[in-house]
């Protein structure tokens, strides 16, 4: 069984969370919001540390909770983590489109 890396916030672009006390985060008490922010605005080297960090598995059973994540992100999830999009919060709540 392979150890999990040691990552922190600090290893993470630092526009991941630009809005808030980077020393105040901790991977595991904040794992939805740093999820969110990596799928939202991170990296292939944040997700790749995200992948390492929290695994796959983790990670999936989190993105189904997620109350928004665009179209695009969306599409992304649903073919990377094999999730039906039925499966997903964010696109059953997906706002219906107006017709005027």
């Amino acid at each position: 069984m392979q150890n999990k890396p040691s990552y922190s916030i600090a290893d993470f672009s630092p526009q991941l969370f630009w809005d808030v006390d980077r020393n105040k985060l901790d991977l595991e008490k904040n794992k939805r919001f740093v999820i969110e922010r990596v799928l939202q605005r991170g990296s292939r080297k944040d997700f790749n540390m995200l992948l390492g960090y929290f695994g796959k598995e983790r990670i999936k059973e989190v993105v189904k909770q997620l109350p928004w994540l665009n179209e695009k992100d969306q599409a992304f999830v649903h073919v990377f983590f094999d999730i039906p999009y039925n499966d997903l919060k964010c696109y059953i709540r997906k706002p219906l489109s107006r017709h005027f």
